[in-house]
This record gives C-alpha cells, structure tokens and sequence, in this order.
C-alpha cells in the first residue's frame, strides 16, 4: 500500500506553502488551507500540491481503491520523499507557515483533549461522483486532505465532515484571500506596448489618468480600460489565468465595476477554446 511507511509514524509537524487566507494565514475555521502543504512524519514527508497554482502539478494524484477494480483521482499531486527532500521542492521566496500537528488538532476539535498524532490509518475515500480525499485515522480523531479547487485550489487540512464553506467573494486589497484579483495586485504587465506594474490607476500611463478627470469620460473610460489591463493581466499570467477561470463564487471585487470581471473571464474562456457551449463559472454580486 502507498502509505504503509507512514503507518504507526507520528506527524511531526505540517507545513504550508502559500497559505490562504490571509487574515490568519493558513487557518480558515477548523480547516488548514494553502497552496501546497507537507506533512513530515519521522523520515518521510507527504508534499501535496495544487494543479491549480503549480505548473508543475498540472494533474492530480490517481490512486487504486483498495478491493476494487476502480481507480480514485485525488484531484492535487501527492508526492511521498524523504523529510529531507520536501523542502527544495519549492523556491525559498514562497510564504511559509508551520503548524505543530497535536495543538492544532486540539484546537480544532476542543472534546478531544486525548488527541494523539499518530497515523494509524490512511485510505481514500469518495466526497462525491467525482471527488476523492485522502482520509487519515490519527490517534484520537480522523481528518480528510481534500482538493478545493473552489477556494483558489487550496489544499485542505481537516476534522472529518467539517470542510470550510463561504457563500461570496470580496476582495478590498491585494492581501489575503484572492487579493490577485484586486488591481493593485502587484503583477506587472505589457499593455499598449507599455510595462504597467499593476492595474490600478495609479500605474496607468499618464495621458489616460489626465482622461480621467474629465467628468464626461470617467465612467467608459475607467471600466473599459481596467477590463483591457485586467485582461492583459491573467492573458500573459498563465498560473492567474487558471485560477481565475475555476472560480466559482459571487465575486465583489474593490476597484472593479461590476460584471467586468466576467466580462474577462469570458474573453480568456475564448482564447483557451473551451468551446462555444461553455460559459465561464464564475459569478459576478449585484
């Protein structure tokens, strides 16, 4: 079985890569959620990481059922290396945060004070028709690794059954949860054979600021030309561009008319030919 070395290990400590959100970095409820995390047991660490935010893991992990003839897609990369290997699997500059594994999953469930950190069990199992987890028997209490490519395609950490929810999305700064969508995000970009360092107003060239304050024009030409720079944006960032396209929450975004970010959304459904039946999946709030 793959996960038979892990068996009877302790999980020393779990790390995330990228963490979401962004209030409290990595912790979102009782759920731990990033871009990528490693669980390091004793010699051995579980890497897994996000198709959505990694080129590199462009397909998730497929892992045989157990008893069956059936085949389970873990939907992000499972890697298993030695403890010594996970770290020069991501650049340095990543943000990074380390969670100790017993005080979390004490704070995560308070009526289990016994909680123990010791793997006694590690099998897939179905969420949905098309959704697997990997769910992990610790001493003491049982916590999935899902995919949710619905959350930014995080990973997440949980107490069995208790997955994190949102109903919307708002976005008021660059920081934190989906702060890419934001145009101050600090994404540089070509526009109009210019480099513009983000989409905000104040890193638009001058003569299209100096249009601005006319009274008559402000409206057209603040929505048209933040649709242009957002849209050059996530064209010429392939990792924001797929992020962007799996979103599937109302969506209110500081800065950005609403609608417009549909309206983008759309034109790069367009250019990556996904076909004329197919609408994007996000939502724009009224």
């Amino acid at each position: 079985m793959l996960f038979e070395q892990l068996l009877i290990h302790p999980l020393q400590k779990i790390e995330l890569i990228d963490p979401w959100p962004g209030d409290t970095p990595g912790v979102a409820g009782v759920s731990l959620l990033a871009g990528a995390m490693i669980l390091h047991f004793d010699q051995t660490a579980m890497v897994c990481t996000s198709p959505l935010r990694y080129m590199r893991s462009q397909s998730g992990t497929t892992i045989a059922v157990p008893g069956t003839e059936s085949m389970a897609s873990l939907g992000y990369r499972l890697t298993l290396t030695p403890r010594d290997d996970a770290d020069l699997m991501f650049p340095s500059c990543l943000h990074r945060r380390v969670i100790a594994p017993k005080e979390w999953m004490v704070s995560a469930d308070p009526n289990a004070a016994s909680v123990g950190h010791v793997l006694l069990l590690a099998e897939v199992e179905q969420k949905s028709q098309a959704a697997w987890s990997l769910r992990m028997q610790f001493l003491g209490g049982s916590y999935c690794l899902t995919w949710r490519p619905d959350l930014d395609g995080c990973i997440e950490f949980a107490p069995a059954g208790r997955q994190h929810t949102i109903d919307r999305i708002v976005v008021t700064s660059q920081d934190g949860a989906f702060g890419w969508l934001h145009p101050a995000y600090p994404h540089p970009f070509v526009l109009d054979e210019s480099c513009w360092r983000s989409a905000q107003v104040s890193d638009w060239p001058w003569p299209l600021r100096k249009v601005l304050q006319s009274q008559h024009a402000r409206e057209t030409v603040y929505r048209d030309t933040m649709c242009r720079a957002l849209a050059a944006r996530f064209r010429q960032a392939p990792l924001l561009r797929q992020r962007l396209l799996a979103l599937r929450y109302p969506t209110q975004i500081e800065g950005v008319p609403d609608g417009l970010i549909l309206d983008v959304a759309a034109e790069l459904h367009a250019i990556v030919n996904l076909g004329p039946n197919q609408s994007p999946s996000i939502w724009t709030a009224t």
